[in-house]
């Protein structure tokens, strides 16, 4: 592989500047709010600083590994107990896939393939989205990247050392997300097939896939030997959403299929949280290019780097085909993101260079001579054209995210704002004030009330005086409360009348997201 020109490393420089603007840019207004289940990832990581003990996995909230928390631990250490602390490990994250995704795929393929492939996921909405939010999956991404980075770079240059640092690398993506589990598949099939491959003696394969494979133990050995002592916790939630649970497997994995497989260009996830709802994963220029790489590694099939592309979407979108609740689902399709976006720069690519060389002819024919010039023209002009085709996609994503998603109730409402406001009410009072909040909605039962009730405890963690109750707790609330804020994390007006009628004396005052009782 040859080095970098400077205009190269200039234009790489700009992409991750972008992707650092698209991941951080108003990262404290956008999403709105902290999601019970980030907020529960910063209680974790509260905790996990408090107690001075950091897990390897996380059993509240069906169950989660435990290295993303612990690095969002350092993180509120560094920041303090605020939401974008836990988000900014998730933008980090993000951009470093981006820088990744360059160096595999010009490793495998070519500097202007991993050019626009890196440029494409670091303004798509998709990524960008899941780049802003504190959930571990976005991690799977990032370490994919960077450990078939090291294997494709220790097959090449016929070097195990590389391969032992894949190995570690992906290892280490056992402690990151559930969907990762699928990912061996993909490894055994493809040094099964390398086997069959007269560049590589067989003896190397062999030494490779385990040196691949002691490393990768290795890194997930604390995981694994806590999955043996706590045998229920490695199912979780994978056996909660399986095909398997339905009445009809068949029918559903069928339907998943169908569903996961058009959520590139037809319809994409319907949950406003990770998606435009409805809206499809791929902008329709990024999502042609998509279609044509994927016919074109097709024509490729001999190709070992155009199996591994081909495998590597198929098995990271098992999860999507085998968890039908929520289809098309873009969390879990999260460790296919990736090679989507490999596909989309070969097609991209395979359009631009048939126009070239279509001109090149063009300009050798004798009887074009007298248009050479309108001709060479019109071949730099288009050459522009796709450089601005790149920046409208750009702009466009940039607009869908911040402006168009970004302002939609929907997601302040998805978001659960209200929960954030409520805590950083509460967050506000005087440290004399009784506080008590009611926590009258369903959801994961953690530390005896909803999960509902975790953004206001990240927020509000080392505030003792703040006491949670249940909305069937209200009869045990004393009669004779002073100096108190009463708030319920849902207005509801039975809750409301229940509490009025029980102190007379309250001024039940209203804000925009919730309703407060304050007793003096």
């Amino acid at each position: 592989m040859q080095n970098m020109s400077k205009n190269s490393w200039l234009i790489l420089l700009l992409i991750l500047a972008v992707a650092i603007f698209f991941r951080f840019y108003k990262i404290t207004e956008i999403p709105p709010g902290l999601y019970p289940d980030e907020a529960t990832n910063g209680v974790n990581a509260l905790d996990a600083l408090s107690a001075g003990k950091f897990k390897v996995f996380y059993p509240e909230n069906n169950g989660r590994e435990g290295l993303f928390m612990n690095i969002q631990a350092l993180s509120v250490k560094v920041f303090g107990a605020q939401p974008w602390a836990l988000r900014i490990v998730s933008g980090v994250f993000g951009t470093l896939t981006v820088l990744g995704l360059f160096f595999l795929t010009r490793l495998l393929w070519s500097e202007r393939i991993a050019l626009v492939a890196s440029y494409l996921m670091a303004v798509s909405f998709w990524p960008v989205n899941f780049s802003r939010i504190g959930f571990r999956a976005i991690m799977l991404p990032f370490i994919l990247v960077w450990a078939f980075y090291f294997l494709w770079k220790g097959l090449i240059d016929k070097k195990l050392s590389w391969l032992a640092i894949a190995g570690l690398i992906y290892g280490v993506g056992f402690h990151t997300y559930i969907s990762w589990r699928v990912s061996p598949v993909l490894i055994v099939l493809f040094f099964l097939i390398l086997l069959f491959n007269r560049e590589y003696k067989k003896s190397f394969v062999i030494k490779s896939f385990l040196v691949l494979i002691i490393f990768s133990v290795l890194a997930a050995s604390p995981l694994l030997i806590y999955y043996l002592k706590n045998p229920t916790d490695f199912l979780g939630r994978a056996a909660q959403v399986s095909i398997f649970n339905l009445p009809s497997p068949v029918k559903a994995l069928t339907e998943s299929v169908i569903k996961t497989l058009s959520m590139f260009n037809i319809y994409g996830d319907g949950n406003w949280r990770h998606n435009l709802a409805g809206r499809p994963e791929l902008f329709w220029p990024i999502g042609i290019g998509f279609l044509i790489g994927l016919i074109t590694s097709a024509r490729h099939r001999m190709s070992y780097k155009h199996i591994f592309l081909m495998g590597w979407l198929l098995v990271m979108l098992l999860p999507n085909f085998l968890a039908p609740e929520g289809a098309p689902h873009a969390l879990r399709a999260l460790g296919a993101l990736p090679a989507v976006f490999i596909f989309s720069a070969l097609g991209l690519n395979a359009i631009y260079e048939k126009t070239q060389r279509h001109f090149n002819r063009a300009l050798l024919n004798p009887q074009n001579d007298p248009w050479f010039n309108q001709i060479k023209r019109i071949k730099k002009e288009l050459s522009l054209l796709a450089m601005l085709l790149l920046i409208f996609i750009g702009v466009w994503e940039g607009r869908t995210y911040f402006v168009v998603w970004g302002n939609k109730l929907e997601v302040v409402n998805n978001f659960e704002q209200r929960l954030t406001d409520i805590g950083n009410y509460l967050k506000n009072l005087p440290p004399n004030t009784k506080k008590i909040v009611v926590v009258n909605e369903n959801g994961s039962i953690i530390k005896n009330v909803s999960i509902q009730a975790q953004p206001i405890m990240f927020l509000n963690y080392a505030d003792t005086s703040i006491t949670y109750i249940t909305g069937e707790d209200l009869s045990a609330l004393a009669d004779n409360l002073e100096n108190t804020i009463i708030i319920p994390t849902k207005t509801d007006n039975e809750v409301i009348n229940k509490l009025t009628q029980k102190y007379p004396q309250a001024h039940l005052a209203n804000y925009i997201s919730f309703k407060a009782l304050k007793i003096k």
